[in-house]
């Protein structure tokens, strides 16, 4: 008996042992496979929100039809689509910086125009330049461009294959394939997403700085890793630098260490070539480390790999592609560029003496005339400039269509401006297009509370009952937008950043390195949308209260509140959200933001009421709920608060998921009467992705419904 005693004792010591070693082994190993601040899941034809996600469905089915050995991993960012894009075309003079090479027109960024980068051959895309590229959409097709996704994990592969790989390239000897197979199992890295690295860096022939000599040492850089700067002396001399203080004095140093450095990406969860561009896995921060500036480096590498996979016969394999996608993504896809010579307004008119100009259908003389300019009264807005010498030009009553712009009979004249107002744009996601009409070409998406200045208030563009107004951004781009998105600003919460060497913009409050989104400089003018709040009050961290900001750029994040001045230059104090109520009497509502109580709704009314809960009882307390009865000249209303689906008086984390599981047909939770209006939070009459994200943002950022 006594020894089945100590056996026991001894299998449970064993036991616990084996426990608390797979316990901690899962808590330092399992950091690369669950750190990921992204939410992950593999696509099985039915798991994709399409309200929320559009375009992505269709195509990953048909790619998965004609290849039923690939899998498809969903990648949930959290990131809003249009902060991204500001982000990733923010850093005009430093990181992160998106440079395009050989390409001019639309391709190029207005504010930079002719500044060059790099080795002066490179200049700063555009905002519909990058749209056009981080849009997932653009590039799941079954072609070598759908590789930018491929998960970049070790593929089996002989020294012999890579050989063949590395074929018509200085680096095609079997003893460089060697080198590289070996590093790529040690460190779980594709060999053929690392071959095409380096020849995306060096090309095929070798570059100045694959190889470089001093005092009489050679050192070698395949990988260009810290050859930044701008001009080829500075970009050299960095590579030389790297290579030095890493000790790469042999081509077989130089790839371990290139693929070693690849492998930090891939640890990070940017391990695909698109998110080695662009660092939207929020896992340690995102925007901060990018392995490359070129916005095409993504497709023209995966292009690479894709010849490469395809000579060793790869293909067939059970590849997995990683498919990232954002809040708040177009209904269609972004555009390209191409053909665009400048997106821009202007305004132009016939010259006096002149008649009878045709307006036709398409850019050529064989296009349907659709409008015939009888003289120069007529007023024309130019809004895209094609390198063919035509323009895209829209009339006062929504009519567009094309003219060759020939300065014998047409000239531009200054712009139609009558205003120089400050506004406030009032909603989230407004679309400001280069022209009056949602047809047009969409600039930039602006957020809420970001600054504008109304330049143009006369009307002259309203048609099918919208009226647009002409605006121009703090960066002196132009653009129009439906008039309800713009509301006085609330000069209050205006505030200027004062912090000698600039303020850093974060991601969450909280001053650690790995939340920075950028640095705003001193004397940045921006608008407080809310602030830091846990379980409704304002907390403190890191030894700061944390504002939730908006720039003039439309970039969002958290900022230390003791850094902001407002027009007095006193530090602002703590911020509180509007309180609204509005009494609807033909509805026989009465709908309430998330902060507004019972007395608000008394003093709305100005009256005393009677009000009692949605069963019957006593108003216990000051909150208003949700299917509250209040009595108003003995006509019942009932109170519909907005985010507060379950009723219980409060916007809170349930509720957005109550919301979301709605749209997705998924869990148990119903939403009936008054409680589906206040899921409707934009009162648009539909309950979709823009409602609970508005929801989270509220609970989150304290942003305003």
């Amino acid at each position: 008996m006594k020894q089945k005693n100590t056996l026991s004792k001894v299998i449970s010591i064993v036991l616990l042992f084996t426990l608390l070693f797979y316990i901690i082994y899962n808590l330092f190993t399992g950091e690369v496979n669950a750190a990921y601040s992204s939410n992950r899941y593999t696509y099985n034809g039915s798991n994709l929100d399409t309200s929320a996600y559009p375009g992505f469905k269709e195509r990953i089915d048909a790619l998965q039809k004609a290849h039923p050995n690939w899998t498809f991993t969903i990648m949930e960012t959290g990131l809003d689509w249009n902060q991204v894009i500001t982000a990733e075309t923010a850093g005009h003079d430093s990181s992160p910086l998106s440079l395009i090479q050989g390409k001019s027109g639309a391709w190029i960024c207005s504010q930079c125009g002719d500044k060059t980068f790099d080795n002066n051959t490179w200049k700063h895309a555009s905002e519909m330049a990058v749209r056009y590229y981080m849009d997932p959409r653009n590039w799941l097709t079954d072609n070598a461009y759908l590789f930018q996704f491929l998960q970049t994990d070790y593929i089996n592969s002989t020294d012999d294959q890579l050989y063949n790989a590395l074929a018509n390239t200085f680096l095609h000897n079997k003893d460089y394939a060697k080198e590289i197979n070996t590093a790529c199992k040690e460190k779980n890295v594709n060999p053929y997403y690392v071959i095409a690295r380096v020849i995306q860096e060096q090309g095929a022939s070798g570059g100045a700085t694959w190889k470089m000599e001093e005092n009489g040492v050679t050192y070698y850089n395949l990988f260009n890793i810290g050859a930044g700067g701008n001009g080829y002396d500075t970009i050299k001399a960095n590579a030389l630098a790297t290579a030095k203080a890493n000790g790469w004095t042999s081509i077989a140093a130089s790839i371990k260490g290139g693929v070693s450095t690849l492998s930090d990406y891939i640890n990070r969860g940017q391990n695909t070539q698109y998110l080695n561009k662009f660092d939207v896995e929020p896992y340690g921060g995102t925007y901060s480390k990018q392995y490359m500036q070129n916005i095409e480096a993504p497709k023209n590498e995966a292009s690479k790999m894709y010849t490469c996979m395809l000579d060793a016969g790869l293909l067939n394999q059970n590849l997995n592609f990683i498919i990232p996608v954002y809040k708040n993504m177009p209904g269609s896809v972004s555009q390209s560029p191409d053909g665009i010579g400048e997106i821009y307004p202007k305004n132009i008119r016939v010259k006096e003496g002149h008649s009878d100009v045709s307006l036709r259908n398409s850019p050529s003389t064989s296009g349907k005339e659709i409008y015939r300019i009888k003289d120069s009264s007529v007023v024309l807005l130019s809004v895209e400039r094609l390198n063919n010498g035509w323009h895209k030009v829209v009339l006062v009553d929504g009519t567009w269509g094309y003219l060759k712009f020939d300065t014998s009979y047409l000239e531009e004249i200054d712009d139609l401006t009558n205003c120089y107002e400050a506004k406030s744009i009032n909603a989230d996601n407004v679309p400001m297009y280069v022209g009056p009409g949602s047809s047009q070409v969409l600039l930039t998406s602006l957020s809420l509370g970001q600054s504008v200045t109304r330049i143009d208030n006369t009307g002259r563009y309203t048609f099918g009952g919208t009226t647009w107004d002409r605006i121009a951004l703090a960066d002196g781009r132009q653009g129009f937008v439906e008039r309800k998105y713009l509301s006085d600003q609330d000069a209050s919460q205006i505030f200027t950043i004062r912090a000698d060497g600039g303020l850093f913009l974060r991601s969450t409050a909280g001053s650690g390195e790995e939340n920075k989104i950028r640095l705003l400089s001193n004397g940045t003018q921006v608008t407080r949308i809310g602030s830091y709040t846990e379980n409704g009050a304002e907390k403190i961290v890191d030894g700061y209260y944390w504002d939730y900001i908006i720039t003039p750029d439309g970039a969002k994040g958290y900022v230390a509140r003791n850094y902001l001045r407002d027009s007095n230059g006193n530090t602002p104090t703590a911020y509180t959200a509007k309180v609204e109520v509005e009494i609807k009497a033909e509805e026989k509502e009465i709908v309430v933001t998330p902060n507004a109580n019972i007395d608000d709704i008394k003093h709305e009314a100005n009256q005393n009421l009677y009000m009692e809960r949605a069963d019957g009882s006593y108003l216990e307390n000051n909150i208003s709920k949700t299917g509250d009865k209040v009595w108003i000249n003995d006509v019942q209303y009932t109170v519909v608060k907005k985010g507060d689906c379950s009723g219980d008086g409060y916007a809170k984390a349930s509720d957005y998921l109550m919301i979301k599981d709605y749209i997705m047909g998924t869990g148990t939770a119903k939403l009936e009467g008054v409680y589906k209006k206040a899921a409707d939070v934009k009162e648009d009459s539909e309950i979709k992705a823009s409602d609970y994200l508005k929801i989270k943002d509220y609970i989150m950022y304290g942003v305003e419904i």
